[in-house]
Order: structure tokens, then C-alpha cells, then sequence
């Protein structure tokens, strides 16, 4: 069992990002003491990433698909260099 904070870390997400994910349908859910599964979520995150890959348009090409995420990649490493300043 992990911190919601660990859980993130762990994913290379903000703990904003993970929060967003846990109102997801079929999101783990945390037990009584707030403790999150790290497998479970391990493998939720990897099955939606999966079905965020098969949800790109026909219209985007695969190099779209990568170049937005070396966007998305750039962005999350400048939000967590601003964390850890804090």
C-alpha cells in the first residue's frame, strides 16, 4: 500500500494528474486508511494509456501522436521541477 503522493511519484505524474485518474470510471479506490494499491494502479494506468493510444483520430499520424507527448513529457518535467523548488 502506497500514499497517493508515492503513487504518483511512482506513475511520473503530479499528485494533480493522479487525482484526475481516480475520478475515472474504473479507478482503483483507496482503502479506509487512504492507502492506494500500487499494482492496481500500475496496471490501470498502463490499460488507460493503452486506450488513450487507440482514441487518436485517423486524421492525427503517428508522428503527431509522438510529438504531443514529448510535449506532454516536457510539460510534466517543467511542473515537477517547479514542485520540487517548493
Amino acid at each position: 500500500m502506497a500514499t497517493q503522493t508515492e503513487v504518483a511519484r511512482h506513475l511520473s505524474l503530479t499528485d494533480r494528474q493522479l487525482r484526475r485518474l481516480q475520478k475515472l470510471p474504473g479507478a482503483p479506490i483507496s482503502n479506509k486508511r487512504g492507502q492506494l494499491d500500487l499494482d492496481a494502479w500500475r496496471d490501470f494506468y498502463i490499460s488507460y494509456l493503452r486506450r488513450s493510444k487507440n482514441d487518436v483520430p485517423d486524421g492525427d499520424s503517428e508522428d503527431d501522436y509522438e510529438e504531443k507527448l514529448l510535449i506532454a513529457r516536457w510539460e510534466l518535467t517543467a511542473e515537477q521541477a517547479v514542485t520540487q523548488q517548493l
